[in-house]
């Protein structure tokens, strides 16, 4: 986290929101990303991603940089705000089975003709969800082990040993065409 952030957190928690800015300029499209990739649609990504900034800036005077990076703590936020709009809409069964990939959206269809989506979908959904969202954290949100540790609730040894284990298993289940696939498909979209 860069002084521009960390100047920007002070000046927030000091009641000065108008650095928020800052802060919303430097993690939109991180969170956005993230959301997007578990609502399936555009439009409920768009709407959770608001919830999400507007969670922060209400909460950023309990922001304590001593338990947690800036963007652990809004991941977190994410995470949750996700996880809330599931269970008040009741658009799945199963939430922990929310993640990636939109069949319908324009991106895909664009990206199918040179990535199989279909066997990237596949290894994904074979995974339980701890394991795939430590994956996607690690390998499309760019995020440390610590920063996965403090989302997912685990150390951060655990999450290194489950995402290796995770890596290896795919790899030998799907092959190694299918493990590149899902570790490039964030660079390909």
């Amino acid at each position: 986290m860069g002084s521009r952030e960390l100047d920007a957190i002070a000046s927030c928690q000091d009641g000065d929101l108008a650095k928020f800015d800052v802060l919303y300029s430097a993690y939109i499209d991180r969170i956005f990303g993230f959301i997007y990739r578990r609502t399936l649609t555009r439009q409920t990504a768009e709407d959770l991603t608001s919830t999400v900034f507007l969670k922060a800036i209400e909460k950023i005077g309990s922001y304590n940089m001593k338990k947690a990076s800036f963007s652990t703590w809004l991941f977190t936020i994410a995470r949750n705000t996700i996880t809330d709009h599931y269970r008040t809409h009741r658009e799945t069964k199963d939430i922990d089975s929310v993640w990636d990939l939109a069949a319908d959206d324009d991106q895909f269809k664009s990206a199918d003709t040179s990535v199989d989506i279909a066997k990237i979908r596949e290894a994904l959904e074979s995974l339980d969800s701890l394991k795939r969202e430590i994956v996607m954290l690690k390998v499309w949100e760019g995020l440390s082990y610590q920063e996965i540790a403090d989302i997912v609730g685990k150390s951060e040894g655990n999450c290194k040993v489950i995402f290796c284990r995770t890596i290896d298993g795919l790899r030998k289940e799907f092959g190694p065409a299918t493990l590149a696939l899902i570790l490039l498909f964030p660079i390909l979209k």
